[in-house]
């Protein structure tokens, strides 16, 4: 009975004891906040960033200009805990240098570093080029390097309809809108193997060309099937160089206006994007066949679509990349926004930039596959959408 008396009142006492526990941790944590509030300061952004890129559960615009600005993140993180260190705040200055290794995981979606060991030895290799070709008719210099372009499965964003392309695929899904009086431009998707089954949509848009969208197609591929994804999420339309050039000539009034107007467009996009990949997962998340997405995603690999992905599907160029892979040919250069993701069915051999093909404001992708376990019992005509 004694027994049960002591048990009752250590269950009372001890929610009295947690609380006060806390309230003393939260008085030391304020005290030494107070006292090193820029370098505390800095630690609770690098976590709170390196939060929303490994597990990006919020799809708040907030949220996409957070994980946005990892690098800094990382840089303030830093001089934040070597600043503790100086100040022999040890303990929180090594809590702070953790939170930075922990930060390298996500910093190698940025560079290709090529760590994957396991290699499947096949002939039967799946080559897909994903490009965003700006029209193509706009810019004829690389007409002699079309050849090149050849792949099994090929995904055009900003494609206008061009026969040096066409000739060289059996079978292909269109989804154009008219961008003027001479021209249509949208989604392209060609493919050596047969189109069994396929779904496209093109988002509208309040302002500016309708063209992006995305085309999903079920492929039979020997003796199976495979779901591609070509998607262009929302574009739109930053041009940094507007502002480089405003300041360059001393107008700091348009500068001060390309910048708001810079974060306005920046916002919008993450809204959409958000709303565009939840439409595009609905078609890939718990498919019965073998994944790869493909396209112009218009963020960077800390940007939430990135991250999004990342948690159900592997980045081609995150495998077996080398360097840095930027993707874009113009202002800004240093990013690489054109991506290929792909589900476990898959083995990645290689993806890389083909960064001579000049025709276009972006360099194509191209990365081979290989089924690691190719069901031989799917029915490729009844392949049907989920």
């Amino acid at each position: 009975m004694i027994l049960y008396i002591r048990f009752f009142q250590i269950l009372f006492v001890l929610p009295s004891l947690i609380f006060s526990m806390v309230i003393d941790w939260l008085r030391i944590a304020y005290h030494k906040f107070s006292e090193f509030p820029i370098a505390y300061t800095s630690l609770l952004y690098l976590f709170i960033t390196m939060a929303f890129c490994h597990y990006p559960i919020f799809d708040h615009w907030v949220t996409g200009f957070i994980m946005m600005s990892l690098p800094l993140a990382i840089i303030f993180g830093l001089g934040g805990s070597s600043y503790l260190l100086y100040k022999n705040q040890k303990m929180v200055a090594t809590i702070g240098f953790i939170w930075v290794l922990l930060a390298f995981p996500i910093i190698k979606r940025l560079v290709g570093i090529n760590q994957n060991t396991e290699q499947i030895t096949s002939l039967n290799t799946l080559k897909v080029l994903s490009f965003n070709g700006e029209c193509f008719a706009e810019n004829n210099e690389g007409n002699n390097k079309w050849a090149v372009l050849k792949s099994d499965i090929a995904c055009f964003q900003e494609y206008s309809p061009n026969q040096n392309v066409e000739i060289q695929f059996k079978n292909k899904i269109e989804k154009l809108t008219e961008f003027d009086e001479c021209r249509s431009v949208g989604l392209a998707l060609f493919s050596q193997y047969p189109i069994v089954n396929q779904y496209s949509k093109i988002w509208d848009k309040a302002y500016g060309p309708k063209i992006n969208g995305f085309i999903c197609a079920d492929i039979a591929y020997g003796n199976d099937t495979v779901r591609v994804v070509n998607a262009h999420l929302w574009s739109m339309g930053v041009r940094i160089n507007q502002s480089i050039d405003a300041l360059k000539n001393g107008e700091f009034k348009q500068f001060a206006f390309e910048i708001v107007d810079t974060f306005q467009k920046m916002k919008e996009g993450f809204e959409y994007r958000n709303d565009q990949l939840k439409e595009i997962e609905s078609y890939v998340s718990g498919s019965k066949y073998p994944v790869i997405i493909c396209g112009d995603f218009n963020e960077t690999p800390f940007g939430y679509a990135y991250g999004k992905l990342s948690l159900s599907f592997k980045n081609a160029f995150e495998e077996v990349g080398k360097g840095l892979g930027f993707t874009l040919n113009r202002q800004p250069y240093c990013v690489r926004i054109d991506q290929q993701f792909f589900s476990s069915e898959w083995q990645v051999q290689s993806c890389y930039t083909m960064s001579d093909i000049n025709m276009s404001d972006h360099f194509p992708v191209m990365a081979e596959y290989v089924l690691k376990k190719p069901n031989k019992s799917t029915n490729n005509i009844l392949a049907s959408i989920l």
